[in-house]
């Protein structure tokens, strides 16, 4: 893949992700935290109303124990006294206690009294205990000897739905004799609850069918889980669903924390773009630095290496302290001026150009040749000796000669010559190996031109 793809996170990027990061974190905690004081404050809550709910059922349901346990004690039923006062009586018990809608008395399980007596719907004469949707109840009140609470369940004489206590009546002997029964219309005991600004939902006890519901009003839209007690009545338990009125309410937290997020993906988008448009503006300023690097070390007609990185590579092996052998010749074209004179500069341009293409078809990978300046040209090469220089520079004369330049209908060749020198690392100076092959280059053109002379390098220790 290319590097220009490749972003790597600056020190003020990375910064800003960490901080988006720890940003993140303190965000999380908070939701958390505020997560935990909803649910205490939502347990607060339920205790709060568990606590007052039960308060409120056992004071009611304690009242009407009491109340029949008056109605039975003022009756002098256990010793089976005559009952003809019990509409008097009834009627002052529930003076004193409006949760109770009805009174009863059943000697064997038989109603035989009712107050207030409704002629038009009356349940005298029903044998409780041979009635199958009561049959359970009755017998488990009389089996746990104990007052037990039945409901809701829907009254024979009038179909309304109620709960009904039951106070099972034993003799001296202890035989059972009979019941007092007080019956709560739902509504009227529901209404002492006083519950009407709470959401929930009470399940009532019922021995001789399911458990039914007593009331409810919970929000159906509200989709979180609601908590539950029970509360404790005589012989069984009523089960309670609180909706607390907190859940009624849209729920915003999810919302937030959603655009917390997208705003961290922006951020981060936004990092991402950022070092983005800093790596590519950092490889644009290397790529025009190299571009300007590679133009400052070529010559721009022949596209060689120049002078200067002909010299700073020179300087460089200067340092070198082991010892190395390097051939360097200095390539003149013979009679260029007249062929700039004859055909013009264009012309001697192309010669330039060939002469480099050709040069580059003839050296080593290793080997260097850069344009020194106008028609001149210095070939070095590296771990060789003058021999095996001398060999490369003439295989460029021979190649040189054979190459024709067209200039219209005109054909021509050119020559070149050439001066060699082979030092030895670290035993010589630029200067002194310049001069040598600057030497050679002059015998080779006072000598006939077209061919290579070897100088000879004295050492400079």
């Amino acid at each position: 893949m290319d590097n220009k793809f490749k972003v790597r996170i600056t020190h003020s990027g990375f910064a800003i992700l960490l901080a988006l990061f720890l940003f993140l974190i303190v965000i999380e905690l908070l939701f958390f935290n505020n997560k935990n004081k909803h649910n205490i404050l939502i347990d607060k809550d339920t205790a709060n109303i568990s606590q007052t709910i039960t308060t409120k059922i056992n004071e009611q349901i304690n009242s009407m124990v009491v109340s029949l346990k008056a109605l039975s004690y003022s009756l002098n039923i256990q010793n089976g006294k005559n009952t003809k006062d019990f509409d008097r009586i009834a009627k002052k018990v529930m003076a004193d206690n409006d949760v109770i809608s009805e009174l009863q008395y059943a000697p064997r399980g038989i109603i035989t009294d009712i107050y207030p007596n409704q002629t038009k719907h009356t349940a005298i004469g029903h044998d409780l205990t041979h009635i199958e949707e009561r049959k359970k109840g009755v017998l488990l009140s009389i089996e746990n000897r104990n007052v037990s609470l039945i409901g809701p369940v829907k009254l024979i004489q009038n179909g309304k739905l109620a709960f009904i206590l039951r106070l099972p009546l034993f003799n001296e002997k202890n035989e059972f004799t009979g019941f007092v029964n007080a019956i709560s219309y739902l509504d009227t005991f529901r209404e002492k609850l006083a519950l009407d600004k709470s959401y929930y939902k009470i399940l009532g006890f019922n021995p001789d069918g399911h458990r039914l519901t007593i009331f409810n009003n919970l929000e159906k839209t509200c989709e979180k889980t609601d908590n539950s007690f029970t509360v404790k009545v005589p012989n069984g338990e009523w089960l309670f669903v609180i909706q607390n009125q907190q859940k009624i309410h849209q729920d915003n937290s999810p919302y937030l924390r959603c655009l917390l997020y997208i705003f961290s993906c922006l951020i981060c988008v936004y990092v991402y773009k950022r070092e983005m448009y800093l790596k590519q503006s950092q490889n644009s300023i290397l790529d025009m630095n190299m571009m300007l690097q590679k133009a400052s070390y070529t010559d721009e007609l022949t596209h060689l290496p120049n002078r200067r990185l002909l010299n700073e590579k020179l300087d460089a092996i200067s340092t070198l302290t082991n010892n190395q052998t390097y051939s360097i010749a200095i390539f003149d074209i013979d009679n260029f001026k007249q062929v700039n004179d004859t055909y013009g500069h264009d012309v001697g341009d192309d010669v330039l150009v060939a002469f480099a293409n050709i040069c580059l078809s003839s050296i080593r990978s290793t080997d260097i040749i850069a344009r020194w300046g106008g028609e001149e040209f210095v070939l070095l090469m590296e771990n060789t000796d003058s021999h095996h220089g001398q060999e490369i520079c003439t295989r460029i004369l021979h190649t040189l000669s054979q190459h024709r330049i067209t200039s219209g209908d005109t054909h021509f060749s050119v020559t070149s010559s050439v001066g060699l020198c082979e030092f030895t690392t670290p035993d010589f100076t630029i200067t002194s190996v310049m001069k040598c092959i600057d030497e050679a280059l002059y015998v080779s053109k006072k000598t006939g031109k077209n061919k290579v002379t070897l100088g000879h390098l004295t050492a400079n220790k």
